[in-house]
């Protein structure tokens, strides 16, 4: 079969820097997790490096994450009629790791979308020489952990035909947003959110929501970049490696409105 997903490097192969990023990332995201971007951004040598070290003041002081979070406040769709748990064959143990499972998201993906923007400008030329961040920042706590992604090859074919339902196209390979690989483990409630929320990802009132976010984002991350102290000393990525990263950060600042939006309708949907 071919390639389904994008590369990454997993989070239990991360060692020496990579693991102490990835442990950064968890705790000022506020989230068990580290997102599928910064995990391709791993697996192109020293890109994740240099990212991080150019966005990490900006993260450790909180700029970037209360950013996110405040702007993901106005972004909702109209409430869903309530999911039906006992159709979908779901525990309340279920429903609420898959409530959890949404929550992450929610909270990870507004993060993302500042951070992509903010890198987007690093890559395309702006050099800050700001005056650095002097707010002292505590993340919230850490979110409970999620089940973890499932591996879309190891799925009976009718299933991963609906996971791939979810897919899109990222540096010429199909990329599938991680809340979706998550939910997998409830084949049955990943098929009611692809007949609920598929239709909607073209739908006029989802793309609206989507590009404020996104131009919201891209306002305050101009901002952000210019308050921090300067570019990190490394090299940064030669031209066809940032064309790589900047597919992907375009392709993320698509999904991550989507996941925000569509982790507020599993939260919505389902009953706490």
């Amino acid at each position: 079969m071919t390639q389904v997903l994008l590369p990454e490097l997993a989070e239990t192969a991360a060692t020496g820097r990579i693991a102490v990023i990835y442990d950064e990332i968890r705790r000022f995201s506020g989230v068990p997790y580290v997102s599928s971007l910064q995990r391709y951004l791993a697996t192109l040598p020293g890109v994740l490096e240099w990212a991080w070290d150019a966005v990490r003041p900006a993260m450790v002081s909180g700029a970037v994450p209360e950013t996110g979070w405040r702007l993901a406040r106005t972004v909702r769709l109209p409430a869903p009629p309530p999911a039906d748990t006992a159709a979908l064959g779901l525990a309340p143990a279920d429903v609420a790791a898959i409530r959890n499972i949404a929550a992450n998201f929610v909270r990870v993906s507004p993060v993302n979308l500042v951070t992509g923007a903010c890198l987007r400008l690093l890559l395309t030329g702006t050099r800050p020489a700001g005056t650095g961040f002097d707010t002292a920042w505590t993340p919230p706590a850490m979110l409970p952990p999620m089940p973890g992604n499932v591996d879309p090859l190891a799925m009976p074919e009718q299933e991963r035909a609906v996971l791939m339902r979810f897919a899109v196209e990222m540096n010429g390979v199909p990329f599938v947003p991680a809340l979706y690989r998550q939910v997998a483990h409830w084949p049955r409630a990943l098929a009611w959110l692809a007949d609920a929320l598929v239709p909607l990802i073209p739908a006029p009132g989802t793309r609206a929501a989507g590009e404020r976010f996104r131009a919201e984002a891209r306002a305050e991350a101009a901002g952000i970049v210019a308050l921090l102290p300067g570019l990190p000393a490394a090299p940064p990525p030669d031209a066809a490696t940032v064309a790589q990263v900047l597919g992907a950060i375009d392709r993320y600042a698509q999904t991550s409105p989507e996941m925000t939006l569509f982790g507020q309708f599993i939260l919505d949907a389902l009953p706490a």
